[in-house]
């Protein structure tokens, strides 16, 4: 990481705008994404999941998994415009360990958790 000090703010894509003041300010970026998304999500459960076949929970998988990874980028090219450039791997395994604790903290279906290989990461 950089020694550059963060913004003390940040917008997500839809307009929500995540406080970075704080020391940990990395960890509250991303778990400010994962809220962001686990808000989004709620949304889309009112259908309850349980009653969806098997193509579109793969949807609902597929849209929250991009939404995930779009706010990040996002994110990070708000940061990196501003003089922070931090590892886009490193901050794609991060945003997966507190999804998945979300996911998991929430009892929510096993088929939400995000999985990322090693090799899907790419450097943008």
């Amino acid at each position: 990481m950089a020694s550059i000090d963060p913004p003390k703010t940040i917008t997500l894509s839809r307009g929500r705008i995540l406080d970075l003041s704080q020391p940990n300010f990395y960890r509250d970026l991303l778990t400010g994404i994962a809220t962001e998304i686990l808000h989004e999500l709620a949304e889309i459960e009112k259908v309850n999941l349980d009653t969806l076949d098997e193509e579109d929970l793969q949807q609902v998988i597929g849209i929250t998994q991009i939404r995930l990874l779009n706010e990040l980028y996002y994110s990070l090219g708000q940061l990196k415009c501003r003089g922070l450039e931090l590892n886009i791997k490193q901050a794609i395994e991060d945003l997966r360990d507190i999804w998945n604790s979300y996911i998991d903290k929430t009892n929510r279906t096993e088929a939400l958790k995000f999985y990322v290989e090693p090799a899907d990461v790419t450097k943008q």
